[in-house]
């Protein structure tokens, strides 16, 4: 018998936006589907993500000072900037950090050269908050903070408050999958599982399904009710889905302890136990 008697794990996004969750569940020997709920759309107005473009811009074309830093919350903050016409480098001088690992492979993929900071066990905005190097005597504390339409102020608020000067833009914005052609963040770039496999919200039951972000919670909510399919189970992915889940009244059998493979792979195990 395999994995949880065979039992699939689908994954509330996009195939495009496969990586090492699913590489993880995959070497564990679960089947893996995909249900796209949301996409990601670039902003009407592109001067935001434009101007950021053109401060980290290898010597010669950027702008006088240099910011102290570039700070990347998703690997969709790096595919807007790409889109916005970033080529990956940055001047000399300027710092990068990112969230966590998978960030940090999108951005290394994205031609940057850059060895990121990056928060150690916490790859979230709290994790930032509480580990991010203080501006000391640097004479120039400008922060690039480029973030979805539906982040919140608390990244860019609390290092305000740890005397930076933070320059917070619009990067993407959140939609119903699928975003307008044209407008669509993943357009254009390669689809990391070809083959894969994808359900509709109408093909839930007897799985487990991996609630990967808040919106994508309120997004099934939206188009199918609260009602739990027979034999399924929902598992939110990390802490703020979680709540997410609960402010809609959905119910879940666990929640990851951390947004990795690590963390799925202990979450389905203890809703198998129950």
């Amino acid at each position: 018998m395999s994995v949880a008697a065979g039992r699939p794990v689908i994954l509330t996004r996009q195939p495009a936006q496969a990586g090492a969750v699913e590489a993880g569940l995959a070497e564990a020997g679960y089947r893996i589907a995909f249900l796209p709920l949301t996409d990601f759309a670039l902003p009407e107005d592109l001067a935001g993500l434009r101007g950021i473009v053109r401060q980290v811009a290898p010597a010669g074309q950027g702008v006088d000072p240099t910011p102290a830093w570039l700070v990347l919350t998703s690997p969709n903050t790096v595919r807007a900037l790409l889109h916005a016409g970033w080529d990956g480098r940055v001047t000399a001088g300027l710092r990068v950090a990112v969230t966590g690992p998978g960030t940090a492979r999108v951005l290394a993929a994205a031609g940057c050269t850059e060895i990121p900071w990056m928060p150690e066990g916490d790859a979230s905005a709290a994790g930032i908050l509480a580990q991010f190097p203080p501006p000391g005597d640097t004479p120039n504390r400008v922060v690039l903070l480029p973030q979805s339409a539906l982040a919140t102020d608390e990244v860019a608020e609390g290092l305000t408050e740890r005397c930076w000067e933070v320059h917070h833009v619009q990067a993407y914005r959140t939609v119903p999958y699928p975003a307008t052609p044209g407008r669509r963040l993943l357009d254009g770039l390669p689809q990391e599982v070809e083959s894969a496999e994808t359900v509709s919200v109408d093909e839930l039951s007897g799985a487990d399904v991996v609630l990967t972000s808040p919106s994508a919670v309120r997004e099934l909510v939206r188009r199918r009710g609260t009602a739990v399919p027979a034999g399924t189970r929902f598992i939110a992915l990390g802490h703020p889905t979680a709540r997410a889940a609960a402010a809609a009244s959905l119910d879940l059998a666990a929640t990851t302890p951390s947004p990795d493979a690590f963390g799925v792979l202990a979450a389905l195990g203890l809703a198998h136990r129950d």
